[in-house]
């Protein structure tokens, strides 16, 4: 009946917000171990069949726990080298810091020169204030409380991090050794098999929203270059791609630096620096929000006007995780609907 379908679909869509909202952060660690398992999989299937190690009966679980301890090392001497290649880069950083000082007073300088032409309040003035504020916040970062109070809170952050990050380890480990018996136990259960169809049509559809998003990304790292190039920025290759990449991440996009970027520029005097950075920004906007609903859409089968309402309902309900969390649950809404029946609302039961 109508009534009942719409009644279920309310549920439905009720049931995935409140496990996307308070479930997913909690059991985060045993979903990524398991899509960390399901990764590893055919490759330790792969190896386990070959004749050496059907002859020492090495099972699929042994070569798979393996594997993901050798990405595991090997994930862990990346992070290693990448924190010391920062921390060198850090340090050359720091070295430039009277430079980079002088640069920073120079630049307020033309700014507030500039104020003084437009808006008639005196350069000297306006620059003290600014460097009051500028003491005003760097003594509050500074504050020993403030200080110690961020540390302790950035140590627990990253206690949390390390012991999710064990604990997927490990339960990907668990769930390749266990993978074959659950396989057996709940392979003849119908709601296994519409369940197994729903996650296989959810993976070509997550796979698919990805492929567009590198695909819109490629497009604006272009677009960035591009128009870099024309504003007559050095190093236009390696800014238009951190802009690019930029834009890919949730709520940033390329306003987070093409905004200040323009102010700082009109304050200066360079009006068609300002513009152009403007310019850049709206149209670097403007192709996302036109692709990425007809991307996602027509790769994965759904409406590009819901796809749109999806990231937009997905930044309010979930924060920024949302970019990723609303078409993500959209896209589960819609597998279920679709798994039992529950879009034709014309057919009777």
């Amino acid at each position: 009946m109508r009534w009942k379908k719409a009644g279920i679909t309310v549920g439905v869509v009720a049931g995935v917000f409140l496990i996307m909202k308070y479930a997913v952060p909690v059991m985060l660690p045993f979903l990524l171990g398991w899509i960390l398992a399901l990764a590893v999989l055919p490759a330790a299937r792969w190896i386990a069949g070959r004749k050496i190690c059907r002859k020492f009966r090495f099972t699929e679980g042994g070569v798979g726990a393996v594997l993901i301890l050798l990405l595991s090392v090997g994930s862990i001497l990346g992070v290693m080298w990448l924190l010391q290649a920062l921390s060198a880069q850090i340090g050359r950083l720091i070295s430039l810091y009277p430079v980079i000082k002088r640069e920073f007073c120079q630049i307020i300088g033309q700014c507030c020169i500039q104020v003084e032409h437009t808006v008639g309040i005196p350069a000297r003035e306006s620059s003290q204030y600014i460097y009051m504020q500028l003491d005003h916040i760097s003594s509050s970062f500074l504050d020993g409380s403030q200080s110690m109070e961020a540390a302790v809170g950035s140590m627990k952050k990253c206690v949390v991090i390390v012991g999710g990050l064990i604990l997927c380890v490990v339960s990907a480990v668990l769930i390749l050794q266990e993978h074959g018996e659950w396989k057996k136990r709940f392979s003849s259960l119908p709601v296994f098999k519409k369940t197994r169809t729903l996650l296989k049509s959810l993976q070509s559809g997550i796979a698919e929203y990805f492929k567009a998003q590198i695909k819109i990304m490629g497009i604006i790292i272009l677009l960035c270059i591009a128009g870099l190039f024309l504003l007559g920025t050095p190093h236009f290759l390696v800014a238009g791609l951190a802009l690019g990449l930029l834009d890919a991440l949730p709520v940033l996009g390329t306003g987070t630096f093409l905004i200040p970027a323009a102010l700082v520029l009109a304050l200066r005097g360079n009006a068609a620096g300002a513009v152009g950075c403007i310019a850049l920004y709206l149209v670097t906007s403007c192709v996302r929000q036109f692709l990425e609903p007809r991307l996602i859409g027509k790769k994965v089968g759904v409406s590009p006007l819901l796809v749109l309402l999806s990231v937009y309902l997905g930044l309010f309900l979930y924060g920024g995780a949302g970019f990723l969390l609303g078409p993500l649950s959209a896209l589960v809404i819609y597998g279920i609907l679709r798994e039992w029946d529950l879009l034709d609302y014309g057919k009777s039961e």
